[in-house]
């Protein structure tokens, strides 16, 4: 299961493990954007809208998901709000901060609690959580690191928690990363940021090491480092 997996570093994920044989189901906000991503694995794949920010959307993904049959082994954790370009944690309301913790940590707690059961009764239990390297700058300035620090806290005590039950977690923490809404132009060279696809190697390269090994944090940041 990927979350945010219609686009940017999730659909890239979800490229790369079909490609290595692994039957998907994706979770987006925009319906039609998640229709065209599935409708691209050929009967690989399936999915559900729903906004990860809302609780009861949450209760509705884990209903569908039963429903559909479908058992997840491996749950990649890709869904991210963003916060205002604006660089302070001041200055926004807080509301933005409440809306980014509620999508960035709120719904990857509930997404762990609801499908842990299926994952502890499959024979490579993982979760992945994607983060960034927003998590370890210490003048990050921003709402969105905040929350990500948050994530990363989340990640390390998962980790020790879910050891003992066999299920691995890992933390992948991207840099500057060129997305759709993240492209190449007049102020950023293409070779300035991290492809998708370099995060999507990752992420099947941490499902292909042996049931015994797990990478615990990963960050990967731009050939000239990370962009403000």
């Amino acid at each position: 299961m990927i979350t945010g997996g219609s686009q940017g570093i999730g659909l890239a994920i979800a490229q790369e493990l079909h490609a290595a044989g692994h039957e998907l189901f994706l979770v987006a906000r925009n319906p039609d954007r998640l229709k065209r991503a599935v409708d691209s694995f050929h009967g690989r794949a399936q999915g559900f809208a729903c906004d990860l920010s809302d609780p009861a959307r949450i209760a509705g993904l884990t209903a569908a998901v039963g429903k559909s049959g479908f058992s997840p082994e491996v749950l990649v954790l890709c869904a991210a709000g963003f916060g205002s370009p604006v660089r302070s944690v001041v200055t926004p309301p807080a509301d933005e901060l409440r809306r980014l913790f509620e999508t960035n940590v709120l719904a990857n707690y509930e997404l762990v609690q609801a499908f842990l059961p299926k994952l502890r009764s499959g024979p490579y239990p993982r979760i992945i959580l994607i983060g960034s390297t927003a998590s370890i700058r210490p003048d990050d300035r921003s709402l969105y690191g905040i929350t990500k620090w948050a994530l990363r806290s989340y990640a390390y005590s998962l980790r020790s928690e879910l050891k003992e039950q066999g299920v691995g977690v890992t933390l992948l923490n991207p840099g500057g990363t060129f997305t759709q809404k993240r492209v190449p132009d007049e102020h950023t060279a293409p070779d300035r940021l991290l492809e998708s696809s370099d995060i999507a190697k990752l992420v099947s390269a941490l499902l292909a090491l042996s049931p015994q090994a797990v990478v615990e944090e990963l960050d990967v940041r731009p050939m000239l480092g990370d962009t403000y």
